[in-house]
């Protein structure tokens, strides 16, 4: 008898994707609320690349969001820069204000971020979003307008 052995490998998916208006992706993200080491700038990497070699799209920017930090990453289909960096309460204390007070649970920490980006794109809570002018510096915020966050 032939027996095929199958592919044990996992595929890591983003955490929250922004399209841009014409339905490309603009970000994929990792969100960590756990006490736990590991490398989620690594797994950014790997979805970077599979969506590069599966789908010829290059994603330009990515993000890992953990209860101390954000950073934004950009992307040019081979190499993963780090270009902003902020303590993470900075950003949800303007969505919760008891952020920095309480335990974060990670679908939690995921719906504020998502909310934030929604902020800045579409300005639906506040007319200046938390990072918004240093992220206008990078181009971010530019490309994000409009954009669809899911």
């Amino acid at each position: 008898m032939d027996v095929e052995k199958l592919r044990d490998e996992t595929i890591e998916i983003s955490d929250i994707t922004a399209w841009n208006k014409n339905g490309q992706k603009l970000l994929v993200s990792k969100i960590r609320a756990r006490d736990i080491q590991e490398d989620i700038k690594s797994k950014l990497a790997e979805i970077l690349k599979f969506e590069y070699q599966h789908n010829g799209v290059i994603v330009p920017y990515a993000m890992t969001a953990t209860r101390e930090e954000i950073k934004i990453f950009e992307w040019d289909g081979k190499n993963l820069k780090d270009i902003y960096t902020f303590p993470t309460h900075e950003i949800m204390s303007e969505y919760d204000a008891e952020f920095s007070n309480k335990r974060i649970f990670e679908y939690y920490l995921e719906t504020l971020v998502e909310g934030w980006l929604r902020d800045l794109a579409e300005h639906w809570k506040t007319d200046n979003p938390p990072k918004s002018q240093e992220l206008k510096q990078i181009g971010f915020v530019e490309k994000l307008a409009d954009a669809a966050v899911e």
